[in-house]
């Protein structure tokens, strides 16, 4: 018993908040009234709070239950909730440390995993209709982990209930929990500041995951869709989302006429997913490009001037940052020129859908949302590899619910702000499939063909020999191959070296864990130096190894 005490005083001391995966509040066993009294959040895993016999987390205080109380209980998450929750070590993850971190998988989390994301049009048949059937098994699948929460009043605090979802509508919720507004305020915990692109980062990670053990499809992955390709939604069609009828409504032909919208918008920002009557819950509305002032999709050229912008983002880190590539990209920042536009870039193409998808809060109840933000997540991945001196804003002008140190609402484990800056794609277990008709490439290669052609044409009528042209034309092509060859070569080194790097930057954050550095000197003081120490079997191959010391150290604690 003293030494339990003495754990969690230790607990109070060293607890670095290694914040690592993510996933989604909240837990149902986290929801009970004991749960709510006690304020912990540490639920089970092999019979013990968080994993820690099998040396998975341990149960620990978060910092954020000392900070003041904000206007909405909301801000400063998840004070109003909970005191204690789980901190995941090595590559484990989840609310109660039973999964693996986006990238990894296997019964101990050491074998890599990785999807290629690709665009939505490059499906083929039956990877659509995979992918379509997964989102519509989602959205009738009930949660099984996760309860949404319910408020008429969030600056109140414990005016809130929780109740059951599905799959698909626990993501639509989180989306609306952190896009509303906060009372008293025009700020969110994921749009309008320096959050925006990595919240949303996450919140992909989330669904990928909960998709993907739902059907145990274990390379489900989220496409994109790129809008600069098209002037109109050539995904608003049946074979895709669904063709769309004159009053906005779905094609009655596709399953998405079928679907229902969950989390009304309501003006009054206290409310949280209420029906303010009894009617029928909405169906999805699209009406693309029959709103006047917001007619068109983002081009080519827009996303080219946002990707030349060198800074991350600006002060004063609003709506109102100038030269921010976060700010472009999100879509305040809007080129001057005779579209006339009045919003950009990621806004735009919201407002353009002039339905479900046009105010944020309920956007994610339209299945196209997912794929839209999977292609602002492509540009961020592609602006962060041209940028990587690029930092998070360390400022007081940050709203305080996006600040570098502040944490993500709604998810579990606790993950700052900051935490995915520097940290590439493909170490999350995905990249992005550039699209089978590069826009340069089939310009290049008609330009070639035509300018070929009229050569020829003009050498024939000269009475010109042909045949040495085209040994010209097959020498250069030759030459290409080769060095397109070296090139792939290289680059198969580089992900080699790439994947060796993530190995020992997962091991350094291991082994950085303050808490597990207080775990690891517990259990060598409690051994007789034996020739393998802890910390090389628990972040390094040994993993049963670490299993034993954790079993062995939570039965010295019951012991003692």
């Amino acid at each position: 018993m003293m030494l339990s005490f003495q754990w969690f005083r230790l607990v109070l001391v060293f607890y670095p908040m290694s914040l690592r995966g993510v996933e989604a509040q909240f837990p149902r066993s986290c929801t009970t009234p004991e749960a709510l009294q006690t304020r912990e959040c540490c639920p089970p895993w092999n019979g013990s709070p968080c994993g820690f016999s099998s040396g998975r987390g341990v149960c620990a205080p978060h910092p954020a239950r000392d900070l003041p109380k904000p206007v909405d209980y909301r801000v400063n998450w998840p004070r109003a909730f909970y005191d204690s929750v789980c901190t995941c070590w090595g590559n484990y993850d989840g609310s109660d440390c039973g999964q693996c971190l986006p990238g990894w998988r296997g019964p101990q989390c050491q074998q890599r995993h990785h999807v290629e994301r690709k665009e939505i049009t490059d499906l083929t048949d039956s990877e659509r209709e995979t992918f379509l059937s997964s989102l519509h098994q989602a959205k009738q699948s009930l949660s099984s982990r996760y309860n949404i929460l319910t408020s008429n009043d969030t600056t109140v605090d414990g005016n809130y209930a929780f109740q059951n979802t599905s799959v698909y509508n626990l993501y639509v919720w989180m989306h609306y929990y952190s896009a509303k507004s906060y009372a008293g305020s025009e700020n969110n915990a994921a749009h309008r500041g320096p959050a925006f692109l990595f919240w949303h980062r996450v919140f992909l990670l989330f669904i990928e995951r909960e998709i993907r053990e739902l059907t145990g499809n274990q390379d489900f992955y989220i496409p994109y869709w790129d809008w600069t390709r098209t002037n109109h939604c050539n995904i608003c069609t049946n074979k895709y989302f669904g063709g769309v009828r004159e009053d906005g409504r779905i094609d009655s032909a596709s399953l998405f006429s079928k679907w229902k919208t969950i989390c009304p918008f309501q003006e009054s920002l206290g409310i949280i997913c209420i029906h303010s009557d009894a009617s029928d819950p909405a169906h999805l509305i699209r009406n693309p490009g029959k709103d006047p002032i917001y007619k068109t999709l983002p081009t080519a050229a827009d996303v080219e001037d946002t990707m030349a912008t060198p800074l991350f983002d600006t002060p004063p880190f609003d709506i109102t940052s100038k030269n921010s590539f976060r700010s472009k990209l999100e879509g305040f920042q809007i080129p001057s020129d005779s579209r006339h536009l009045n919003a950009s870039m990621h806004n735009l193409v919201h407002r353009y859908f002039n339905g479900t998808m046009s105010l944020v809060p309920t956007a994610a109840n339209d299945p196209i949302f997912m794929l839209h933000h999977s292609f602002i997540d492509k540009l961020l991945e592609r602006w962060l590899q041209d940028h990587s001196e690029a930092t998070y804003p360390e400022s007081d002008q940050v709203h305080p619910a996006q600040r570098a140190q502040a944490y993500m609402a709604p998810f579990f484990p606790l993950r700052t702000n900051n935490y995915y800056l520097g940290r590439d794609t493909k170490s999350l277990g995905y990249s992005y499939k550039e699209h089978s008709l590069s826009r340069s490439a089939a310009g290049h290669i008609t330009a070639t063909q035509a300018e070929g052609r009229e050569f020829l044409e003009e050498s024939s009528a000269s009475g010109v020999q042909w045949q040495w042209p085209v040994l010209g034309v097959f020498s250069i092509v030759l030459l290409c191959v080769s060095v397109g060859a070296a090139i792939t070569c290289k680059d198969k080194r580089q992900q080699t070296q790439n994947a060796q790097t993530e190995e020992r930057q997962s091991e350094f954050d291991c082994r950085s864990n303050s808490l597990y550095a207080v775990w690891v000197k517990e259990r060598n003081e409690s051994t007789d130096k034996s020739s393998c120490s802890v910390d090389a079997a628990f972040c390094g191959e040994g993993v049963e190894s670490a299993v034993n010391v954790g079993m062995d150290l939570w039965s010295q604690r019951d012991g003692e």
